[in-house]
């Protein structure tokens, strides 16, 4: 038990060494010797862990969209919710949380592949509640609709963080649910 706990508080100063270098500098730029004595980490320890700063980047990625999937959870497939609120509410409820991760991670400083990654999830999610709630429409249209909504969520989510985050995760879903509108196929 006492095992488990001391790696899961490396992992935590690892990751969180990371991010904090990655405000700074490129991931590119990191290097394993720096990361561990900012995080007064052996290496011998880095290394036991991870392969090399990517797999820490990697696992810092995966963190975030287990959190992220969570957030779909309380959804059943055409996007209606087994709590209270909007989708649009709970996903940026659940960006909140992980604001400084993501937005490191989006930024000139983070990952190509975070950015992709970010884009495919939202846009299978996005897809499967379109088809669920509006299976008449044509495939090809609920992409387009998608693809707006990828660039429409992540770029409120960047602009909000940038101007100091000063409405609520609530407030958020309320300005993009009022460009939207009440129904994308109206």
């Amino acid at each position: 038990m006492k095992k488990n706990r001391s790696v899961q508080k490396t992992k935590r100063i690892l990751k969180q060494t990371l991010i904090d270098l990655l405000k700074d500098q490129s991931i590119h730029q990191v290097k394993v010797k720096e990361l561990t004595e900012r995080a007064e980490v052996n290496r011998g320890t880095f290394y036991f862990h991870y392969s090399d700063i990517y797999d820490l980047l990697y696992e810092i990625e995966d963190d975030v969209f287990q959190e992220l999937e969570s957030v779909f959870d309380q959804f059943d497939k055409e996007g209606h919710s087994t709590t209270e609120g909007s989708l649009l509410e709970v996903l940026f409820e659940g960006l909140t949380e992980k604001r400084e991760i993501i937005y490191i991670l989006l930024g000139p400083n983070g990952s190509r592949s975070f950015s992709s990654r970010i884009d495919g999830w939202i846009d299978y999610h996005s897809r499967n509640i379109l088809q669920s709630a509006f299976p008449q429409v044509d495939a090809d249209y609920h992409r387009l609709v998608s693809a707006f909504l990828i660039r429409g969520v992540i770029g409120t989510f960047k602009t909000w963080y940038e101007t100091g985050q000063k409405q609520t995760y609530k407030e958020l879903a309320e300005i993009i649910e009022k460009i939207i509108g009440p129904k994308p196929y109206s």
